[in-house]
């Protein structure tokens, strides 16, 4: 992962080596950074739970409801983010 001004890049490889499963979050956040935690990966999943946090009080203040499936999925993001970040 790279951070340029302010753009971030992420270089994904793929490697052929079998079947592999991975939990929602590996898939979400990426299983091997996950595991590095670098600062650029920290400060990107910083900025986003910050986003979805803003976007859930705007939901919250909606005149029209917001379908329950679209809040439930941005709830679990922002709790997957928190506890990545914990």
């Amino acid at each position: 992962m790279l951070r340029e001004n302010r753009f971030d890049y992420e270089i994904i490889v793929a490697e052929r080596t079998g079947p592999m499963m991975y939990s929602a979050e590996e898939l979400y956040f990426g299983p091997l950074q996950m595991q590095a935690r670098t600062p650029v990966f920290l400060s990107k999943w910083q900025r986003i739970l910050r986003e979805k946090q803003k976007t859930l009080t705007q939901f919250a203040r909606a005149r029209q409801a917001v379908p329950e499936e679209k809040l439930q999925d941005i709830a679990t993001q922002a709790r997957w983010i928190t506890e990545l970040l914990a």
